[in-house]
This record gives structure tokens, sequence and C-alpha cells, in this order.
């Protein structure tokens, strides 16, 4: 433990101990039931948290009303007191493993749901009548107007500063010593603050000190209501990120008005209503990692030990919280996405087995779900959301010990080998190359894959070391099947790049995407990308970080354009496509490579030449049906499966979730 002494150290704050200095930061689960009460889903999805040493478990994005205030589906109502019998059962359960227990209230403010306001002839209220930009942006995709926002009233905004302070009320009788108010991120109290969206003009607005009122009001009635004994998180953005938003200095004076009221301060940067700065608040795998450290620093430096701090932004494994708290620039470090991948990597660490962590690869899954009103899940964790079907994350042995095949040893076959050896089953794993791995290596070479990579290396020294025999350079065939007699076959041979049949794609300057980003072969200065969703657009993106001169070209209109992304990725690819100069064409369809580039005709009849001296093919990958068809009638059908790419083609969730899935049944 001595090489995580600075994260190990105890701090006691108020007369409450938290064990070491870190915080799981709040999370959007949507578990909570339509009414908005607590569910044995909710408390299962936390509870995990905890059990792997958590000191600070902060329940994420709860309304403190359920008339304005909700933002996303599967909410907590904190605005009714029939939430509080969830709220102890919960407490109860998460402050039975050492762990304070903490809750983010929230209000969502120009960033509430409109269309459950809607559902109550309400619309959603802010300091101003802005719309949030990212309905501005979709309302335009779909060719709608974006829903009206209200000014509030004075009366309206005492009620919301009395619904905060019933919220944390309600929560404080609930068993709980501390909540978080949500005042970054650019939710209500931040629409109140910030010069970017506050344009009112009474005392709520105008100048800093009238822009502040609404926060340091909310807090005192906070504070009346939990009183001096109980601790009171704040979460701010230090920097807004957006041209006439909060920027760090006006941060800090804020920050020396209410640090009197509030017992830490956790940093943070961005606004949620506005999608391109969500990518520095939710980094995914094209930013670094530990983005956002140092406005934490700056901000503990101006308030010195008058106030505790909180740091968050990418950081990644418990060796980054040391490193960072070692240097005495925070108090805490907060993580979200590590504990979804692997509750248990914190003791993993301690235990020296680092290899065994299952790392976040930053695909942002889990976070884009909520956007859409899906439960939680993440790409590399099948059990995380599923708490409740597999307790503890254990998956229970099978009731008859099989001797299982699993042909093919990309993503979704090494699940599945984990999986059924875990369970108990006889397994023999088939791979026709050298190495496991499929398609995943030759996606793995990005210089932004590093994530994937630790995940790739995770899963593979996993599946070595699980009990299957493992069989490379094995092609197998219908013999090998039958010569073993096998009780179950699972088919996961995976996928092979669709090439189109147009004049001169056998030209030597084509190249598939994954042989240029493994760095297999050569790629002369101007390059066509054929294919623009997240393959081809990754591509495209690497190579023009390179410094090459890089056209994108897509057949289907701007909403095919980087089709598998997650959300949140897919704005930031987007901005990194336009900062690195990548030109994007869409509508247009290859119909000829030449000897200098390629000819193409949009979908206006136009014909046109691209000059290059590298074409890339990113145009998507075909199932390898004929493989499956040589081996899926070899045993009774009924135990056969055909997961992954060779059965519908996916991504590293569809692909890691089909092998869990499966296996777990046999």
């Amino acid at each position: 433990m001595s090489k995580y002494k600075h994260v190990f150290t105890p701090i006691t704050i108020k007369g409450v101990e938290f064990k070491n200095r870190i915080e799981v930061a709040p999370m959007v689960p949507c578990m909570a039931t339509p009414e908005g009460w607590v569910t044995k889903e909710l408390i299962e999805f936390y509870r995990p948290f905890a059990k792997g040493g958590a000191a600070i478990v902060t329940v994420g994005d709860s309304a403190i009303n359920w008339q304005h205030a909700m933002d996303h589906e599967g909410q907590l109502n904190l605005g009714d007191d029939n939430v509080k019998i969830g709220l102890d059962h919960l407490a109860d359960e998460i402050q039975r493993y050492g762990s304070v227990i903490s809750i983010e209230l929230n209000h969502g403010g120009r960033f509430s749901n409109s269309m459950n306001l809607a559902s109550k002839g309400l619309k959603p209220v802010s300091s101003t009548p802005k719309p949030a930009e990212i309905d501005e942006f979709f309302s335009k995709l779909q060719g709608k107007t974006p829903a009206e926002v209200e000014e509030m009233s004075i009366p309206l905004i005492n009620k919301t500063i009395q619904d905060y302070a019933d919220a944390a009320g309600r929560c404080k009788d609930s068993g709980f010593k501390m909540v978080m108010i949500h005042g970054a991120h650019g939710m209500l109290p931040a629409q109140f603050l910030s010069p970017y969206v506050n344009r009112r003009l009474d005392r709520y607005g105008g100048s800093f000190e009238n822009r502040a009122r609404f926060c340091i009001e909310l807090l005192d009635a906070v504070r009346r209501r939990v009183g001096e004994d109980f601790i009171i998180e704040y979460r701010i953005s230090a920097d807004e990120i957006v041209e006439g938003g909060m920027k760090p200095d006006e941060v800090i004076e804020f920050v020396k008005l209410i640090k009197d009221k509030i017992d830490i301060l956790h940093v943070s940067v961005g606004m949620l209503p506005n999608p391109f700065t969500i990518q520095y608040m939710i980094q995914p795998l094209y930013l670094p990692y530990m983005p956002n450290i140092h406005f934490a620093e700056e901000i503990k430096k101006a308030v010195g030990d008058d106030l505790c701090v909180a740091a968050v932004g990418s950081v990644m494994t418990l060796d980054n919280a040391e490193e960072i708290l070692s240097r005495g620039i925070v108090d805490f470090v907060a993580m979200a996405r590590p504990f979804v991948a692997d509750p248990e990597f914190m003791r993993k660490s301690i235990q020296g087995r680092k290899e065994d962590i299952r790392p976040c690869v930053r695909c942002n899954t889990c976070c884009g779900r909520s956007a859409f009103f899906k439960k939680t899940r993440c790409a590399v964790n099948p059990v995380n959301g599923r708490e409740t079907q597999y307790p503890g994350g254990k998956i229970p042995k099978a009731d008859v010990k099989k001797k299982v095949a699993i042909v093919g040893g990309g993503p979704a076959g090494m699940q599945a080998a984990l999986t059924a050896a875990q369970r108990g089953h006889e397994v023999i794993l088939y791979e026709k190359e050298d190495r496991l791995g499929g398609t995943l290596n030759h996606a793995v070479g990005l210089e932004f894959k590093k994530d994937l990579k630790n995940y790739l290396d995770w899963i593979v020294n996993q599946t070595l070391k699980c009990g299957a025999k493992i069989m490379l350079n094995t092609e197998v065939t219908a013999e090998t099947i039958k010569k073993e007699n096998f009780d179950a076959l699972i088919i996961a041979v995976g996928s092979v790049p669709f090439i189109p049949n147009v004049p001169g794609i056998d030209k030597s300057h084509v190249h598939w995407a994954g042989d240029v980003d493994s760095g297999k072969v050569e790629v002369g200065q101007k390059v066509v990308v054929v294919g623009g969703g997240l393959t081809g657009a990754e591509s495209a993106l690497a190579l023009a970080m390179k410094g090459k001169d890089v056209t994108l070209i897509e057949m289907m209109g701007p909403e095919a354009l980087l089709n598998g992304s997650s959300l949140i990725n897919r704005f930031s690819l987007q901005t990194l496509l336009a900062k690195y100069g990548v030109k994007i064409v869409t509508n247009t369809k290859l119909e000829e490579v030449t000897d200098k580039g390629i000819k193409t005709i949009n979908s206006k009849f136009q014909w046109k030449e691209y000059e290059a001296d590298t074409v890339v093919l990113a145009l998507g990958m075909r199932p390898r049906k004929d493989k499956v068809e040589e081996l899926r009638h070899i045993i009774p059908e009924t135990e056969v499966y055909i997961i992954g790419d060779c059965n519908y083609i996916g991504n590293v969730y569809s692909a890691v979730h089909a092998g869990f899935d499966t296996a777990a049944e046999i």
C-alpha cells in the first residue's frame, strides 16, 4: 500500500472520516422508476463502487423537483418525500462498506428534458430564454424548431432555491452525510453565473455580483436546512470553453465568494447544453489523460487550505490518482469510468494485479446511452448495469459441464471463452492467425487508440490464462469439429473488408484502412479516404495529424458521417477533423480509381475527380457467412451460436456482449 500512500491517507471533514482520497464522480445510470424512486437495480449499480474501495460514492444527476428540473429519464426525484425510503436503503447499502454516500442535486434549466416538460404543458426555464445549443443542433438536423425556454420569474427563483434546500434535507433525513450541488456543466446555477447565458436586467443578472446571487442564496438555503455539521460539495466548471462564458479568473473570484459556504469544490469544465464542449468534460479516447487537472490545481492555489478541492477528468488508474495527490495540488481525485469498467480496480492495484484490471476504452458508451434514455451499459464490462442479474459480478457455474468449441479469437470469441471457462465448461478456442485479437489488431495501431490497445492486451492476457485451450494458426474445418465431439459450438469467425467492384480498385496505391492504420503500407501525401463511418473518419484524422492532405468521401448524407461512434465521441471527432483540415464530401459515390486519384458521382449526378497519391478504403466489413455455413450444421443446431461480426457487423460493445450473453447461457 505504500506505493499509494497519498491515495490512502484518510482525511476528516466536519467529523466525517474519508478513508481515502478517491471519489466516484457522478454518473447517469437511468435506473430510477418513472416516478423517480430508488430501485434495486440502482442500488446494485452503485454497490460495487463502494465495495471496490472508494471513499465517496456520488449518486449522479438527481432532480431537485419534478416540475422543471428533470433532464433525463430514469432520474431520481428529490422533490418528493416519497423518495426518502429508497434513499435510506441506498445509503445503508453504500455506507456498509465504509464509503461516504453523496448525491448530485441538479436542475437542468434550459437543458431540462423538453419532451417531458411538454407532456406536462411546461417549458424549460432558465435565467434567460436561451435554448440549449444541443437542442438547436438536433432540431436543425430534424427540421424542427428547438424548444422555447422561459425566463424564470422571481417567485419561481425563490421556489427553486427552496427546492434545492428541501432536496438536500431529504438526503440528510435519509442518512446522507453530504451532498453535491451541481453548479457545473451549464446546469441551472451556471446558467445564472455565466454571462454566456445570463442576460437578465434585474438583481439576478448583469454584474458579477448579481449573476452570483442565485448560487449564493441557494447555498445559504441549503446550509440553513442541513446545518453546519453536514458536508456540501459544489461542482463547478473552471472554464466553460465557449466565447463569453466563465473563465478561470472569474471562476476563482466566485469560489472565493462561496468558499465559506461549502466544504469541497469539485472542479470540471465545459457545458452539457453545448455539444462541442462535452468532450472536454467527458473525454473520449482522442484526448489525453488528465487534461483538466491544472484547473483544479490553479483554484487550490487560490484558496489554499480554506477549502478541499477535488480534481476530475480522465484519471484512469490509481497510479494517475497517486501522481496527482503526491504533488499536493488537490485533496481528492474523482473517477467514474474506471469504476464502470472494473469496480475492483483499486483492490487489484493494491494487490499488484494491474494486468487483471479491465481498462476503460473511453468509448463513452456508458455516458452516451443516457442521451437516448437508455440504461447504462459498458462496452467492455458486460455485467455493468446488470448487477441484479449477476450479483457481485459473478457468473454462476453451469448445471452441466459441456465441451465447447469457439471458432474465432476476436473480442467476441475471447469474451465467450472467458465466460464459458468461468462457468466451468471445457473450452477450446480456435484462431486461424498466429495471435488473438481479430480485427482489433488492425484498429489499435493509431496513435489515439491507446485505450483500445490496453483493452486488447487485457483480454488477450485474460483469455490465455482463463483455462481454455487456445489453438492458434488453426483453420477450423467441419472435420475438426466432428473429431472432437463437442457439445456446443460458438462461431465467431468475424468479417472481411468490403471491397467495391469498381474499375481500378486493384491498383497498387489502393489500400484497406486496417492495413493503413496498422502501418503495414506506405501512404502518400495526398490521400482520399472512401467511407465516412467511424473507421474512415479515424483513419482520416490519424493521417491528417501526420500532416497529410486528406479528403474524406461518404456516399450517404451528413447524417451517416462518423456512424458507429457514441454521441460524445462523435462531436469530438467532428471537431478534430475540422481542426486538422480534413475535407469532407458527402452524398458522393466512388465510381473508379485512376492513376491520379478517383472519379466520383454525387447525388445530383455530377461527376468529379479527386487527386490522390493513396486511396484508403473504409467501406465497412462483410460477415464471413461462407465460413458460418460451412460449420453451423455439424452438431445439433440448438447448440450452435453465431456471434460477433460474422452474425452482424458491430463494434467492441456488440462483440463483447454477444460473447458474454451466449456463454452465460450454455
